[in-house]
């Protein structure tokens, strides 16, 4: 019987993060820089403290920590379903994944579609190919 996997098989792990004495203006090259709209912001143990979004933040040299949004974060060991449903029910976007307090990756949606496609995908052989019908 197989078993509901935990967050962290699914999860981008080691994501890009700033430390909270950046500027914003460093945390929106790094995003741009990386193609990334979420960015952790920790502190120099590697603590969550929240969390940029690309589309939130000016291009200015404030410290980032005028511009955190809260994020939930969770454990790496979560059962993936539980971390769906939270999302979906507080509509949610993406969460943090820490390992003993300390940032191990995030979760998206986009790892949420990247999950589901190739799940669906498992049952069935490749196709392509010239095989005549």
């Amino acid at each position: 019987m197989k078993r509901i996997p935990s967050i962290g098989t699914l999860m981008t792990p080691f994501p890009w993060h700033l430390d909270i004495s950046a500027t914003v203006q460093a945390a929106r090259a790094l995003m741009v820089r990386h193609g990334i709209h979420h960015l952790p912001v920790t502190d120099p143990d590697h603590h969550v403290l929240g969390l940029l979004s690309l589309g939130a933040i000016p291009d200015t040299p404030e410290p980032v920590a005028d511009w955190l949004m809260p994020v939930p974060r969770l454990d790496v060991h979560t059962r993936a379903d539980e971390v769906l449903e939270m999302m979906v029910e507080t509509h949610q976007s993406i969460v943090v994944l820490c390992h003993h307090d300390r940032l191990a990756g995030i979760f998206t949606w986009t790892d949420a579609c990247k999950a589901f496609a190739a799940r669906l995908r498992e049952p069935f052989l490749p196709s392509g190919g010239d095989d005549a019908a």
